[in-house]
């Protein structure tokens, strides 16, 4: 009676512990509903996330702090910056309009899409509102302010 009871294995089986139990999650997880349903998920969260991060480069030289938000496909009257003491937000704006019509031209579907992304940008150290300059061409919005730090000459 000291000993622990082992059921008996089939021959063949798996020998791991928790292979039959796996097998069985696998299979659970690759059910058609199931599987729809977290391919339906995945899509949502990558549409919804993909496109919501600004890339942003930082550029820093003896006359100026340079930075350069990458925004592709981004109207300039999009654009919303804010400037705050020691940081800049930068929100981008996108209202879409989407209409299904028939061959007479009658709409018969109509949707309307708002979405606010934003960034918020920390300052290197702290500037007036009136030096802090921007500038939206190709995509690119550059924001420049006049360099602050000292630097030193090393002989």
């Amino acid at each position: 009676m000291g000993e622990h009871f082992q059921p008996p294995m089939k021959h063949g089986e798996n020998k791991e512990p928790f292979g039959q139990l796996w097998k069985m999650f696998d299979q659970f997880l690759d059910e058609r509903p199931l599987k729809k349903m977290i391919e339906t998920l995945d899509e949502y969260f990558q549409q919804t996330f993909s496109h919501a991060y600004i890339p942003i480069d930082v550029h820093e030289t003896k006359e100026e702090y340079t930075i350069i938000a990458h925004l592709p496909n981004v109207k300039r009257n999009q654009i919303e910056l804010q400037f705050m003491d020691d940081y800049l937000q930068l929100i981008i704006h996108h209202h879409e309009t989407i209409e299904s019509m028939d061959e007479q031209g009658h709409v018969y579907q109509k949707r309307k899409m708002q979405k606010h992304i934003s960034r918020t940008i920390p300052l290197p150290y702290p500037v007036s509102e009136k030096d802090v300059k921007a500038s939206f061409q190709n995509g690119k919005l550059v924001i420049r302010l006049p360099q602050k730090r000292k630097y030193i000459e090393i002989e």
